[in-house]
């Protein structure tokens, strides 16, 4: 996980290969989150999505290293990141992607290492071996369950039935084109089933015991890795924000040190990262989790 993700040289995103102009919404546009000196050029592009908890943990880097990047925003639900020109990019179909200078930068706690590594200012990781381990198993747990976690929470709660009424009758026909057929499969049933899909408990459970883990780990360390901001906050946080967009805050109700933790990231600067992308397509901040709160616990405490 150490290494700059490139794609193979048939499939990787360089100009010369598939063309940089590639079709885009018409709404995209170009900002920058810092000011850039007469004599340097924006090198930075982020494919993402504004409500994508990958996409949101590479925007909180990008504000904490203050450099500047060129938006270019995909639309879940319309399937722009299944497009045969995106998926040239990152045969996965999933965002986000980064492209820096000519090179492609797939998988988000890939991208969030690189940005540290090629931007090291401020650093985003500890001092010590020891912290840096701890950093990285904090940075691992998203790609070992709790993203997969995440997207079964969200669709069993929110998104999937966002998804069936936006898709309408052309509903089967945007899952096939999902590459994953896993993936498929799971959001067919999470949208048929919602929260009494079989495998929802076992992922809230994830967030159970990950939120029981933070508030461990915060009896020891003033963040997540040592005692200043790294990547481990960073990365973590999107989930956490998540369930609290969905209703979920009742997770952490009795655990005192995740809620100051959470205010102190809400507090950064770089929450922007979060907070200045509202919801277009999905809509994660309905709280619909409220409602079904008490059955959820129920899942929890079986």
């Amino acid at each position: 996980m150490g290494c700059v993700a490139r794609q193979p040289n048939t499939l990787s995103y360089r100009r010369s290969v598939v063309p940089h102009k590639m079709h885009r919404p018409s709404r995209l546009r170009d900002i920058g989150l810092a000011a850039v000196g007469p004599e340097e050029t924006v090198m930075l592009e982020l494919y993402h999505n504004n409500v994508s908890v990958c996409a949101q943990k590479v925007r909180i880097v990008l504000a904490e290293k203050d450099v500047p990047w060129t938006n270019h925003h995909l639309s879940l639900a319309r399937g722009e990141h299944l497009t045969p020109e995106f998926k040239a990019m990152n045969p996965r179909g999933v965002v986000p992607v980064l492209v820096h200078d000519d090179d492609t930068i797939v998988e988000s706690s890939v991208i969030c290492a690189y940005l540290d590594e090629v931007f090291p200012t401020p650093p985003l990781s500890p001092d010590t071996p020891l912290e840096r381990a701890t950093m990285r198993l904090w940075c691992k747990l998203p790609d070992d369950i709790l993203h997969t976690a995440c997207a079964t929470v969200s669709f069993a709660i929110s998104f999937g039935q966002q998804l069936k009424k936006q898709a309408g009758a052309g509903l089967e026909e945007r899952l096939m084109k999902m590459p994953d057929p896993a993936r498929r499969e799971r959001q067919r049933a999470l949208i048929e089933k919602g929260i009494e899909t079989p495998f929802f408990r076992d992922h809230i459970k994830v967030f159970e015991k990950t939120v029981a883990e933070i508030e461990a780990q915060l009896g020891k360390t003033r963040w997540l890795a040592c005692d200043r901001y790294t990547l481990a906050d960073a990365e973590i946080t999107p989930y956490i924000e998540r369930v609290d967009r969905l209703g979920l805050a009742g997770l952490w109700e009795n655990r005192p040190r995740v809620s100051a933790w959470f205010a102190r990231i809400k507090a950064r600067p770089s929450f922007k990262g979060i907070s200045e992308y509202p919801p277009t397509d999905y809509d994660d901040t309905g709280r619909d989790g409220l409602k079904h709160w008490t059955r959820i616990k129920e899942l929890i405490a079986a």
